[in-house]
């Protein structure tokens, strides 16, 4: 890693459509567009999808409109600690990445370690192991996702929960091993 990356920080992904030339037709092209020769190690940051009482102007969600963008890699967290560790890889990478963050988990708290740690963008984390369904979510349905699970359970039926934590890359061998082992599959996204 040489020098400063930059991170840019949105109001809200909402308002940063204004941007998305930039980050779409600039950034993620220009490794390519150099044939290789210039990388475009940057990161946009900022909230993503709906949060409490705001205008529909205010309430999209932007994962899978930057999830097709090659030449991009797209974030999007569900816990603190995720957060820290992925934030710090970004960082190091070469390549433009979308980091997004659900508004109305702010004010979550969780464990996160003071001292450097770092997790690979592109591997998802199994929350819960079970061996009857697989349900995989992201960001804030991670929440709906795991209190899902938790009713399953009381019905008897073993559910393993998978956050991708990475939209793109995404993990597919992960979640490819979990349905060969449970032979169901939901996705519960917002």
């Amino acid at each position: 890693m040489n020098g400063l990356r930059p991170v840019i920080e949105f109001m809200t992904w909402n308002f940063a459509i204004l941007a998305a030339d930039q980050i779409i037709n600039s950034a993620a092209k220009m490794l390519q567009m150099s044939g290789g020769q210039f990388s475009c190690p940057i990161i946009f940051r900022s909230n993503n999808g709906s949060a409490g009482q705001l205008a529909a102007t205010h309430s999209q969600s932007f994962e899978a409109f930057y999830g097709n963008i090659p030449g991009l890699k797209v974030i999007s967290i569900s816990t603190p600690y995720d957060a820290k560790g992925l934030l710090k890889s970004a960082i190091r990478d070469d390549d433009p990445v979308v980091f997004m963050e659900s508004e109305v988990m702010y004010s979550d708290t969780g464990e996160v370690p003071e001292e450097e740690y770092l997790i690979p963008i592109g591997v998802a984390d199994i929350k819960r192991e079970g061996k009857d369904v697989t349900i995989v979510s992201y960001n804030k349905m991670m929440k709906v996702a795991l209190e899902s699970a938790d009713i399953l359970a009381q019905q008897g039926i073993e559910a393993e929960v998978i956050d991708l934590r990475t939209i793109r890359p995404m993990d597919y061998t992960t979640v490819i091993n979990s349905v060969k082992k449970t032979n169901r599959l939901v996705i519960e996204e917002k």
